[in-house]
């Protein structure tokens, strides 16, 4: 996976070097190829695992890799799951509603300073990870923009996209179906999330991909949070964001694997990270 990344010093140069480019790509020629998706099976595992300091049943989801980009993804069922830490072994229990979804029996609550050591077996393989959570600082909180067109609000982070001394990724939850207006509409709830990143990014910051911008009504409940990143999760995010809402702006990253931290051929991420949560009214 390529990176591109640079300091305030050389970064003058770098935006005279893209307008070149920029200018370049306007008088050269694309021409169509079509690349039919191999249909191969991958035999291992996805996990998608975060825990946190929130008291709640943590939660781990195993499913199987999947090629096509409309296929729901395969849940692994009759996995044994654990997570280590100091010595105590968490099992972790499948859902009996929701196959694929491991959860704690009880809540319980991860914290900083801890290595968590995530260990999964499954139809004959053994998987394992290990993840750490560091601190988190109070979040700048976004606020609400309202859109004279529309008669509705927008989201304003209120975050930098760049910095070189934390990263943070920002998620807010926002839900308008309890207002009669909007009661019997088929969509009244939208997730949102932003990063913060240690990386400038072309693709992020400079020439972004046009995003579909999305509006709600005054009186929504918003839950905002903003969850701590350790460098190496930081890094497997600016992956998969490279992967997925950058591909379609005018520099793309090359195709590549995303890194994981699971061992024995494993896809996912294992993470523990700390959260500021809040929940506020849109006015």
């Amino acid at each position: 996976m390529s990176r591109i990344k640079v300091t305030y010093k050389n970064f003058g140069q770098v935006i005279a070097m893209t307008v070149v480019i920029v200018s370049l790509l306007t008088v050269s020629c694309e021409e169509k190829s079509d690349h039919p998706l191999p249909n191969q099976q991958i035999n291992t595992i996805v996990v998608d695992g975060m825990l946190t300091n929130e008291l709640k049943r943590q939660e781990i989801r195993l499913s199987k890799p999947y090629s096509d980009p409309n296929q729901n993804p395969e849940p692994v069922t009759g996995a044994v799951v654990t997570v280590i830490v100091d010595g105590l072994t968490v099992p972790f229990i499948e859902s009996t509603e929701e196959p694929g979804l491991y959860q704690t029996s009880q809540p319980a609550a991860a914290t900083i300073d801890k290595t968590y050591h995530l260990q999964i077996e499954s139809a004959g393989e053994t998987y394992t990870a290990s993840t750490y959570m560091i601190p988190i600082a109070a979040p700048n909180q976004p606020t609400f923009q309202y859109v004279p067109d529309t008669g509705l609000y927008q989201i304003q982070w209120n975050n930098p996209e760049y910095s070189p001394f934390e990263t943070a990724m920002y998620e807010a939850d926002i839900s308008w179906g309890h207002l009669p207006a909007y009661t019997n509409d088929s969509l009244t709830k939208a997730r949102l999330t932003f990063y913060t990143l240690n990386t400038i990014d072309v693709s992020y910051i400079i020439f972004p991909q046009d995003k579909e911008e999305v509006y709600f009504p005054y009186g929504s409940i918003a839950i905002l949070k903003k969850y701590s990143l350790t460098d190496e999760y930081a890094a497997y995010l600016r992956a998969l964001l490279a992967e997925t809402e950058w591909q379609g702006s005018i520099f793309e990253d090359a195709r590549g694997n995303l890194p994981s931290n699971i061992s024995n051929g494993g896809l996912g991420y294992f993470s523990a990270c700390s959260v500021i949560a809040d929940t506020v009214v849109v006015e």
